[in-house]
């Protein structure tokens, strides 16, 4: 009783100090998740999501802050000073913040993206005051921690994380995309992670103008998730932000839609196997009314195996992969169109067949197509609300992108309020006979002594920092407690063991068989069923037969295509139509199936894993598409030092055995189809699988 009261004037003492408005109050309504939003006096934006669920909660810091508020000569800089929130403040000691939350059961990281620069851990809700010092003292207590020699260490971290970047295959493609796409001077015409040039000549009073000018509590959003009670959360809110002061003003950044008056081209050299096609078509920023057509406009043309551009590139095995999307950001976005192309076929076939395409794409808008994106985006938006980390990330990018209420119902509207008429508008408005960003990201021929090499377009131009980086000060907060004192912990609340079923299905046609083993349980937090079935065995099944290594994988993948009585294109249109997924694996010691369904779509879903699981249809043509696609792999898996490694050192720990060996075109060319069928005969069966179920379902 004696601790409930300390506790209660302590809340009361914590928020007599410091004061906080109520933003926003959302109810739990649909799929809506309740949540309240509240503001301290020093701007901070808090956010809170009452989910009781289990003991554990959710802390993310988005500052509203990337690479987009950087300038031509001082690039990298957002990406630079996540980096340095990780070397310690004032009261926590150079990497603390990592061994911390570790040491408390948690996990934790920060990203850095165009529009915003975020931290963010998952710990046992007895922690969440932990939590708070930590993100507290980084934000208003970090500068005066900064040395040389951090600052140093940091920035070579940072240099060699971009040099190793550019030598992974399509490494620099964003990079040259943004180039090209954006003019000059444009805040997505640079990359995240900057240029060496304005990396080597930066200052630590530059990173710490950079840091005064933008991580003040009234850029910065707040988002608890979990858990927690919102009195609590408020009350610890204000006692270790509360006292930061509030740093510059932040003005809403605006800049000209791009609009492309002819075609911009660029080729760029890498050190790839697979040469790349990229069009990219500037459209809207993210929220804008026109992103739902646009996106179900990308899903029509682009997503599936019924998809025009599957139909065109990789089902005529000119590309061993297609795509289209549209990414959206805060100031714009881009329609994006890549073709991975076979190493035979041509820049200029691949443009003629793109175009030829893109403007007679009329008659592919049809109510059954966008009928089919809709399922598949409810689907999607469920899983948002699967995680605390998922719902925490959503309320975040709702709070810095928008100015009003926002829940998940309103995300679903957008999409299911788009009618073909939209999808017709904003096509011919953006894409048809429209100009793009063109990048031919092509291979350096073998032999040769190019290297690839990030290029800043802009490193001999004229250097002078802004000026509204002039006369800033470091205004330290004041606290009315020992901040230097790490907070201790109450008692860990005990985990909730979920109530699971388990049991054997009987197999109905052999007495010897002894059933497959099943285990699940049932969670309501969204309308969903996960199903995962896994059988032992994987490419140890034909271990006396080394030259057989990857006929796991390459059989997983004729699973993906179609049945004795459907096509791939039927048997996907049925998934797409019901929003559902169900994928095949192959590894070294098992093969997969997971199976993915809302839940008033199960028994469609399990019907059509009947028949690609029972009926294969293993034909001849699919199978030479496919065997195909898994050698020139291969070859581009030579490219990456990753895989380089990795096969060395499977072949030091397991020698000349089936774990040792990697498979190689010449393996995979000798693969049969009757080798597919003996292994499915061997692999999918009963007496190798069991069966894990989770969902909203008894």
């Amino acid at each position: 009783m004696k601790k409930n009261l300390v506790i209660i004037l302590s809340v009361m003492f914590s928020l007599a100090l410091h004061s906080q408005t109520l933003i926003d109050k959302q109810t739990q309504e649909g799929i809506n998740i309740a949540y309240e939003t509240y503001q301290l006096d020093n701007g901070l934006t808090v956010i809170i999501h009452q989910d009781h669920s289990d003991p554990i909660v959710h802390v993310e810091v988005t500052y509203h802050v990337g690479s987009n508020r950087e300038q031509i000569g001082m690039t990298g800089f957002a990406h630079f000073f996540e980096h340095m929130m990780f070397q310690g403040s004032e009261n926590i000691g150079e990497e603390e913040h990592f061994k911390i939350v570790s040491e408390g059961g948690g996990r934790m990281n920060g990203t850095t993206s165009r529009d915003r620069t975020n931290y963010y851990q998952t710990l046992p809700s007895n922690q969440l005051e932990t939590a708070f010092w930590l993100e507290s003292d980084r934000m208003g207590y970090l500068l005066n921690a900064m040395t040389e020699k951090k600052f140093e260490n940091q920035r070579d971290v940072v240099k060699n994380e971009k040099l190793q970047r550019q030598k992974n295959p399509y490494g620099l493609f964003y990079e040259v995309m943004g180039q090209t796409l954006y003019p000059k001077g444009h805040p997505y015409s640079w990359p995240i992670i900057g240029y060496i040039e304005d990396l080597d000549r930066a200052t630590m009073q530059d990173l710490k103008d950079f840091c005064m000018r933008w991580y003040g509590p009234n850029n910065a959003y707040l988002v608890v998730t979990g858990d927690v009670e919102v009195d609590e959360v408020l009350s610890l809110a204000n006692k270790y932000f509360g006292p930061i002061p509030k740093g510059e003003d932040v003005r809403e950044l605006r800049v000209p839609r791009v609009v492309l008056p002819q075609h911009k081209y660029r080729v760029f050299k890498d050190n790839i196997y697979f040469p790349m096609a990229a069009f990219a078509f500037p459209t809207i920023p993210a929220y804008h009314k026109d992103e739902p057509a646009l996106d179900a406009l990308a899903d029509i043309m682009g997503d599936g195996k019924n998809s025009p551009i599957y139909q065109s590139f990789v089902k005529t095995e000119k590309a061993v992969q297609a795509s289209v999307s549209h990414p959206a950001s805060d100031l714009a976005g881009e329609f994006m169109i890549n073709v991975v192309s076979y190493p035979e076929n041509t820049f200029a076939e691949v443009e003629e067949e793109v175009f030829k395409m893109l403007n007679n794409f009329d008659s592919y808008i049809t109510n059954e197509a966008l009928n089919r994106f809709k399922v598949k985006m409810r689907s999607e938006i469920m899983n948002g609300l699967s995680s605390i980390q998922g719902k925490a990330s959503q309320l975040t990018r709702w709070a810095y992108l928008t100015n009003e209420p926002y829940n998940f119902q309103k995300s679903l509207d957008r999409y299911n309020n788009v009618t073909k008429e939209d999808v017709i508008k904003v096509y011919n408005r953006y894409i048809k006979n429209k100009k793009a960003a063109i990048i031919d990201y092509t291979s350096i021929p073998f032999g040769s002594t190019d290297s690839v090499q990030s290029i800043n377009p802009n490193a001999y131009m004229p250097f002078k920092k802004d000026k509204q980086y002039d006369n800033l000060v470091y205004n330290r907060g004041n606290d009315n407690f020992d901040r230097s004192i790490r907070p201790t912990p109450p008692s860990a609340k005990p985990v909730n063991i979920p109530t699971f079923y388990e049991g054997k299905i009987k197999n109905p046609v052999s007495e010897t068989n002894k059933g497959i083993n099943y285990i699940g349980t049932e969670t309501n937090e969204i309308p969903k069923i996960d199903i995962l079935i896994t059988l032992e065995g994987g490419d140890l099944l034909v271990q006396d037969e080394i030259k057989k290594v990857g006929l796991a994988s390459l059989t997983a993948m004729m699973l993906e295509e179609g049945t004795k009585n459907y096509s791939t294109e039927e048997i996907s249109l049925q998934l797409d139509e019901i929003g559902s997924t169900i994928s095949f694996n192959g590894s070294d010691r098992q093969s997969t199936i997971y199976i993915s369904s809302l839940v008033e779509n199960i028994d469609k879903t399990l019907q059509v894993l009947d028949e690609k699981l029972f009926n294969p249809g293993f034909r001849k043509d699919d199978f030479k598409r496919v065997k195909k696609q898994y050698r020139e792999s291969i070859n581009n898996s030579k490219k990456s030092a990753n895989y380089l490694g990795s096969t060395a050192a499977k072949q030091k720990m397991y020698g000349k055995s089936i774990r040792g060996v990697t498979e190689t075109v010449k393996s995979i060319d000798k693969l049969k189809l009757d080798d597919v069928e003996n292994f499915y005969n061997k692999q999918y069966n009963s007496s190798l699988a069991s069966i894990v179920i989770v969902g909203d379902m008894p």
